[in-house]
């Protein structure tokens, strides 16, 4: 969990249980978008590479064009 997040419950009370409880459901609502932008780049940077740069990390082009179809939401 995001230190900042930590440092904003507070220490004891039913606002801590309440906070505690709803932490690490903003931690995932601030963290998910920050991972889909990350995915789509990749992906983007995965689509323009060449067969020799596929073939250089390992990955075939069917590999990297499954990939690259993919939501940014998938995984």
């Amino acid at each position: 969990m995001s230190n900042h997040i930590l440092s904003l419950i507070p220490r004891s009370g039913l606002g801590h249980s309440v906070a505690l409880g709803i932490a690490p459901a903003l931690t995932r609502a601030v963290e998910a978008p920050i991972d889909w932008i990350a995915r789509m780049r990749d992906r983007h940077q995965l689509a323009a590479m060449s067969d020799d740069m596929l073939k250089d990390i390992g990955v075939s082009r069917a590999d990297a064009e499954h990939e690259v179809e993919k939501h940014f939401w998938q995984a």
